[in-house]
């Protein structure tokens, strides 16, 4: 059969995106297309780190079904959550863009607004935050774990005596951070960061990916959260991924009372086009 799909960016994270608002696709059904629309094959021509599925919600303006690439599912993708925002702008179930829009995502609801060509979304508080150490390459190294809907690893890479973060083996850390027995079967996502010039530079391994991604969202929240505690940093914090586009990730208090965390970036649609599968 014959699928329309739509290829987007958040932040140089790729995306493949289906618009399911017709309920045609069932899950099991895009959990299968994950392992094919994500990977280059005779399928599919473009790579993504993750396909995202549009549905239709009674109570909020949308909700989205995330994937990896593996087809493992269940997890946050900040990333993912800004660019659908932008995907179901385009597909006509924001009609108000500057109003406050609400989604389910990973079994949460999230909140996010439009400005301009940037969508800021709002992240829950961490669920987890833990100081250890892990054994890496044959040494002790301190680290944070944080979960904040996505399990991950955040390591400053002076930690591993480098200063360069080019010259990291980011292959070689971040596979022996992923399958960390501590982590048990679901496993974490591997960052390691850098300050320069009050900015911090972030490589992420992430898990389902099993590689280096352009940018990582969740990930990108839990390093600054580490970088804030580790240096003389304050909110908001700048952040440059692999892909060199810019997150911003701020720290605010809502009417709540509750803590929140918001990841700021750009979000665009790349490439729509109907292919065979």
């Amino acid at each position: 059969m014959k699928i329309k799909v739509t290829y987007m960016s958040g932040a140089g994270n790729l995306f493949t995106v289906i618009d399911n608002t017709n309920g045609k696709l069932n899950f099991d059904d895009a959990k299968k297309l994950a392992t094919k629309l994500c990977l280059v094959n005779e399928v599919n021509k473009f790579e993504t780190e993750g396909l995202m599925i549009l549905e239709k919600s009674a109570d909020y303006q949308f909700e989205c079904v995330f994937f990896n690439p593996d087809g493992s599912t269940g997890m946050m993708c900040g990333n993912g959550g800004r660019a659908i925002v932008r995907f179901a702008q385009n597909r006509g179930l924001i009609v108000n863009p500057n109003e406050t829009i609400k989604f389910k995502m990973a079994g949460d609801i999230y909140s996010a607004k439009i400005e301009e060509n940037l969508i800021d979304l709002e992240m829950s508080d961490i669920l987890k935050h833990k100081e250890q150490q892990l054994k890496l390459q044959g040494r002790l190294v301190n680290t944070h774990f944080i979960d904040n809907g996505s399990q991950h690893t955040v390591v400053r890479i002076d930690k591993l005596d480098l200063l360069d973060i080019d010259k990291l083996d980011i292959i070689g850390f971040g596979r022996e951070i992923r399958y960390n027995e501590v982590f048990g079967k679901i496993g974490s996502n591997a960052n390691f960061y850098k300050i320069e010039n009050h900015k911090v530079f972030l490589r992420t391994y992430e898990r389902g990916v099993e590689k280096e991604t352009g940018a990582c969202g969740t990930g990108a929240v839990a390093t600054a959260i580490a970088a804030v505690m580790e240096n003389e940093l304050d909110f908001p914090v700048e952040i440059i991924p692999t892909s060199g586009e810019k997150l911003i990730i701020d720290k605010k208090i809502n009417s709540e009372n509750k803590i929140k965390y918001h990841l700021i970036g750009p979000a665009v649609i790349l490439e729509e086009k109907e292919i065979e599968v």
